[in-house]
């Protein structure tokens, strides 16, 4: 029995994280003669292939060809058709002085319903692309997907309601397309309901990741109608507080309630030339399909669309189904967790099994574990340096490994800290460890506060949790408590989140209640029978946390990655009665060199450097003129540069390559060599006082695809307006203010202000083409292990007006 309880603790972990593991994967897809009302990705891949043969930028040739296809997929289908144009504003900084701009062209498809006076489900994805992307996945997969959605819901009965199909323009330029829609076109106030299907990767379950307000029966519905469903309400607590943002988030604004879903794995392919139809992992789109067609068809033909309710608490269990509850039954859950919790340690204080003391080290030594753990994967971020894409990208081809060697360096810190308290560990050398670990997160990027003051955290909890040996139930009882203190708070600040927190709490505190109730026996058959039961209570646990844990970290563990910490915390009540056995023997300790060892291994393996054309890195060079002055430039944004960049900065002529600014364009220092002049058309851009108005007049050169304009003046610019409209633009003397405008009119973009009786003004323009001159030297094609980002391989043309009055 001995033997049984000192392997549980790895038999449990194995078979748990692949319990996990095997819960976040995608279906099969669904072959193109399947029933016409279900979902196919194998019929949607044609629109994929036909959207995402090359990259679609808002205001580029290509996206025209795009356009096109949808209004022909959409007439085909036998919806109403039509196009929707429009500008779009995002503002794109905190002071008001930068404002971003398109001329959008939204296409909407319209499946009529029986009663066109009910609110309509809006159905929606954007089918623009970054620079330099395909985009397949973002979000040729979200618009493929809605077309499939039209087809078999128009292959059905006619809906009650009208299902609107919205495919905006310049997502990517920031939303504009979104904006365009809800603050300006008179179908928005037709919407009762939207759904959103985006993607930050190629590959991976599509997760629903965030909600509009009052949520609560829509997450019923989708309890009921979703097949394979993937959610968590802890995703969408911290998405509402990221900095990130889709089209959805102007529905949000609206007031109106829906469900966003987007894919996030392979993400060395988001944004970049690897996002092609034929990298899509076609399971992904399979797997959006499965989700947000039933839904749409639930909503679709439903008397009435579900009733908005307060938020719920939700998540899906591995995969398989969808739970939610109310705020209410949430306390309930974590009333019945503290009432066993309760038992349990009046069981155990009563019968004089363990002591005050040893559930006050408990506690210390759970959160011990948590900064422990914090600590070590705060360092690994650090050591990483995750500071700029080239770094970025060379992580993610090895996305696995990292993911991996992090679990297992936060499942070794974990085990490290039971085995110190369950034999006994003096406090000095872990409290000199964590010192040291602390203060050497500042080896690598400066001087980090974060790194030092866990380090601190951590050496003070050594003195609280170590010294001593500590009992299983001291140890069971303290990671519990500090659990349900965990849920306590997270209940009252913010209920979406204690969806994590309680159901390992549940688990692990009904394992406890089991082992108080029937303990002490000397039946070997109820003996085994509670192994078992928390054998598999542990199990089960590791299983979700690993689901919950990958997504999350696939989220947001490049960034942070101690994010892991918390899942080691949330295992750690629900693990320690099968793991105290075998931390309390001789192999204790190998165990944990083990796991150190090879999380170690794996993030080495991720972290070295290895381009190759299966995982290239980033590159990034384009053509600078200034006509007026008669200089040209090469540059490159990139932090580092490679051999073949370098060699593309000098090939025609360049000299003088070093990093510098070019004002007031790039305040940055980038790199630049200048190179040989070639004619290029340049815009033409005039400033002129009109009575008390200042206008500034921007006619594109041919084939622009975003111009940025900068305006300058000595005196306060006051009311201003674009191409007649009034804008919200900050204004302040000396300093520069900025449109940035995408799909720019050919016949011209006009700024204008109310100015003062006298001043001067200085404004500059520089506009984004594709390709690089015709009369220049063309660069040598990239190496496979290179691919490029932003603005690379576009010709940048300057001009310049002042004026003074």
């Amino acid at each position: 029995m001995k033997t049984i309880r000192i392997l549980g603790f790895w038999i449990c972990l194995a078979i748990g994280v692949a319990l996990g593991a095997y819960a976040q994967r995608t279906p099969q897809p669904v072959d193109a003669s399947a029933p016409a009302a279900a979902f196919s990705a194998a019929r949607a891949m044609g629109d994929v292939k036909a959207m995402a043969q090359r990259p679609h930028p808002t205001g580029s040739a290509d996206i025209v060809r795009v356009r096109d296809h949808l209004l022909t997929r959409i007439g085909e289908l036998g919806l109403e058709v039509s196009v929707r144009p429009g500008e779009g504003f995002q503002p794109y900084s905190n002071n008001g002085r930068s404002l971003g701009v398109a001329a959008v062209q939204n296409v909407v498809g319209v499946l009529p319903g029986q009663d066109r006076e009910l609110p309509a489900v809006l159905v929606m994805s954007h089918y623009d692309s970054v620079h330099n992307s395909p985009g397949a996945a973002d979000d040729a997969l979200g618009a493929a997907a809605a077309l499939e959605i039209a087809r078999a819901l128009k292959a059905g009965p006619p809906p009650a309601r009208d299902v609107i199909f919205l495919f905006t323009d310049g997502e990517e330029a920031g939303l504009l397309g979104a904006d365009a829609f809800f603050a300006r076109d008179p179908t928005a106030a037709r919407v009762g309901v939207v759904l959103n299907m985006e993607a930050r990767g190629d590959a991976g379950r599509a997760a629903m990741f965030q909600t509009g307000p009052d949520n609560g029966g829509l997450l019923a519905l989708m309890a009921r109608e979703a097949v394979g469903p993937s959610a968590n309400s802890l995703a969408s607590t911290v998405y509402e507080r990221m900095p990130n943002d889709t089209d959805f988030t102007h529905s949000v604004k609206a007031g109106l309630p829906g469900l966003n879903f987007a894919l996030i794995d392979n993400q060395l392919a988001y944004h970049t030339p690897l996002s092609t139809p034929e990298r899509l992992d076609q399971g992904s789109l399979q797997h959006m399909g499965n989700q947000v067609l039933p839904i749409a068809r639930a909503l679709a033909s439903g008397a009435s669309l579900p009733t908005k309710t307060p938020n719920v608490i939700y998540s899906d269990v591995l995969g398989l189904f969808l739970i939610s509850y109310s705020t209410a039954i949430g306390w309930g859950l974590l009333a019945l967790a503290a009432g066993m919790i309760g038992f349990v340690v009046w069981r155990a204080l009563s019968g004089g099994v363990t002591s005050p003391l040893d559930i006050v080290r408990g506690v210390a030594g759970a959160v011990l574990l948590l900064l422990a753990s914090a600590l070590v994967l705060h360092l690994l971020g650090r050591l990483l340096n995750v500071g700029d894409g080239q770094k970025l990208y060379d992580l993610l081809g090895r996305f696995d490994f990292l993911l991996l060697g992090a679990g297992a360096l936060s499942v070794g810190t974990g085990l490290l800290v039971v085995t110190a308290q369950a034999r006994g560990a003096k406090r000095i050398w872990p409290s000199l460890a964590a010192l040291a670990l602390g203060g050497a997160c500042s080896i690598v990027g400066g001087f980090d506060a974060v790194g030092l003051g866990l380090g601190v955290a951590v050496e003070l909890m050594c003195w609280a949790a170590l010294g001593g040996r500590v009992g299983v139930l001291g140890v069971w009882i303290g990671g519990l408590l500090t659990l349900l203190l965990l849920s306590l708070a997270a209940q009252i600040m913010a209920p979406g989140a204690t969806v994590m927190l309680v159901w390992p709490l549940l688990i692990a505190a009904l394992g406890a209640t089991l082992a108080m109730a029937l303990g002490g026996t000397r039946d070997r058959r109820v003996a085994l029978a509670m192994t078992l039961a928390m054998a598999v209570l542990a199990t089960v646990t590791i299983a979700q946390l690993t689901a919950w844990g990958a997504w999350t970290f696939a989220g947001i563990g490049l960034m942070e990655p101690a994010v892991l910490a918390l899942f080691v915390l949330l295992a750690t009540p629900a693990l320690v009665p099968i793991t105290f056995d075998f931390a309390q023997s001789r192999w204790s300790w190998r165990g944990v060199v083990v796991l150190v060892v090879a999380g170690l291994g794996l993030v080495i393996t991720a972290a070295i450097p290895g381009a190759s054309a299966d995982r290239p890195n980033l590159t990034e060079a384009h053509h600078i003129a200034d006509p007026s002055t008669g200089k040209a430039w090469r540059v490159s944004s990139m932090p580092e540069l490679d051999a073949w960049t370098r060699a593309v900065l000098v090939a025609d002529g360049g000299v003088d390559l070093k990093k510098q600014p070019l004002h007031p364009f790039h305040g940055d220092p980038i790199w630049m060599a200048e190179t040989r002049a070639v004619p290029v058309t340049p815009p033409v851009l005039t400033a002129e006082r009109s009575g008390d108005r200042l206008i500034v007049r921007v006619i594109p050169g041919p084939g622009t695809e975003v111009l940025t304009l900068k305006i300058r003046a000595t005196t306060d610019l006051l009311d201003p307006r674009l191409n007649g409209r009034p804008i919200t633009l900050t204004s302040q003397p000396d300093a520069w203010s900025t449109v940035t405008y995408h799909a720019p009119d050919p016949n011209g973009v006009t700024l204008s202000f109310t100015s003062g009786a006298t001043g001067r003004v200085e404004a500059a323009v520089m506009e984004m083409r594709d390709g690089w001159p015709a009369e220049a030297t063309a660069p040598a094609a990239k190496p496979p292990e290179l691919m490029a980002t932003g603005m690379s391989d576009k010709t940048a043309v300057i001009a310049h007006a002042r004026l003074a009055w």
